[in-house]
């Protein structure tokens, strides 16, 4: 046997230390990206108009519509939490994906009514 095959395998002991650290809060977040108006101006608006002239839409647009606002939020988020680390590994992909969805939850009925002036702002 050689001694590549006992030592090919990347090892981070520190995984779970690192795993605890910086668990990332889901639900604070979400309403880090609620209450953050710069967000909404830039993203919210764009993807409620896309939004409003659909009856049904899957999981593909969902994510396709509320991944920038949720991209940009983790930026965010990183930076006011002055959080140290991957940014990527901290805001997984599952992460990005829940965001979206429950963006898209919260949201979806009041775009349907109407509930926001979608004109001009």
């Amino acid at each position: 046997m050689k001694l590549l095959e006992f030592f090919s395998r990347n090892l981070d002991i520190n995984y779970e230390k690192d795993k605890k650290n910086h668990n990332i809060d889901r639900d604070d977040f979400f309403f880090f990206i609620l209450d953050e108006d710069h967000l909404h101006k830039k993203y919210f608006f764009p993807a409620a108009r896309k939004l409003q002239s659909v009856n049904e839409c899957g999981s593909r647009m969902i994510i396709e519509c509320w991944m920038p606002m949720v991209k940009e939020a983790c930026k965010k988020y990183f930076e006011e939490k002055k959080m140290r680390g991957n940014i990527a590994k901290l805001f997984d992909q599952d992460l990005r994906e829940e965001m979206c969805h429950r963006l898209h939850d919260h949201f979806f009925e009041d775009i349907k009514s109407n509930s926001y002036n979608l004109g001009e702002w």
